[in-house]
């Protein structure tokens, strides 16, 4: 037998313009949004520094109800 949730929806991904910091170095990806970020401003994966700019990424939940 099936027990699945019938009629259940996907939760919709909201996309919001967000403030990161992205490293400069040609070979690193490194980025962190600002909201997470430490006050100094180097990269944590090699060492470098970092640049301010806005990318469109998901929006995250900081507030949970439990009683939903």
């Amino acid at each position: 037998m099936y027990f699945g949730k019938k009629n259940s929806e996907e939760p919709v991904v909201i996309m919001e313009d967000t403030i990161v910091y992205a490293c400069e170095a040609p070979n690193c990806k490194g980025w962190m949004r600002k909201e997470f970020s430490a006050d100094n401003q180097t990269c944590p994966m090699c060492g470098g520094h970092l640049l301010e700019e806005i990318r469109e990424l998901p929006k995250i939940q900081t507030e949970y109800n439990t009683f939903r």
